[in-house]
């Protein structure tokens, strides 16, 4: 089974409410993001940081929790945490501040032979990065503060993956994007 993991432990600083916990539809934004990549066949695992105890309390009990006490050091720490904590031949990584992106996104991503491919559109890179196991120890050991750096380091082993789904470029970082990007789309 593949593990998707859902980034989910920064402060949400640019926006007034925590992200995680945005209602979409009178639900918790995260717990709709678990439920949809559930639907798909993954193992979800969630990633928290900053105010873990208030979002497990409302995360959906069938979601393994993986804390990150380095939350503060960035979304790289998260990603090295759960190299740290999980066993599986590949990760995908998404972020909770970007709308789950169709099925075929991460099929394509799953279909590529580098040990790390990374989502554009319209050329243009964004989440969700696919990072194979064969590169733990690159990844745990190196000195990069984020993980876009660390995959620019890495170039040789990276495959950018052309999609169709803009919503791949929906960030969610002030509150008219958080609004935007999941009250106003499908989701």
């Amino acid at each position: 089974m593949i593990t998707v993991v859902l980034l989910a432990a920064g402060r949400s600083s640019r926006t007034s409410v925590m992200k995680q916990l945005y209602r979409v539809r009178g639900e918790y934004l995260i717990n709709l993001q678990c439920r949809e990549l559930r639907t798909y066949g993954f193992d979800v695992v969630v990633v928290l940081g900053y105010a873990y105890k208030k979002i497990s309390m409302v995360l959906d009990r069938n979601v393994r929790i993986i804390y990150n006490e380095k939350y503060e050091a960035g979304m790289f720490s998260s990603v090295k945490k759960v190299f740290n904590t999980l066993d599986a031949a590949q990760f995908i990584f998404c972020h909770v501040d970007r709308p789950v992106p169709e099925r075929d996104v991460f099929e394509a991503l799953l279909a590529n032979n580098m040990e790390i491919a990374v989502t554009c559109y319209q050329g243009e890179k964004a989440p969700p990065i696919r990072i194979r196991t064969s590169m733990k120890k690159r990844l745990l050991h190196s000195s990069a503060k984020r993980l876009d750096h660390w995959i620019a380091e890495e170039r040789e082993h990276v495959a950018y993956v052309e999609v169709n789904d803009p919503k791949v470029h929906c960030n969610a970082n002030t509150d008219e994007a958080l609004h935007r990007c999941f009250n106003e789309g499908r989701m």
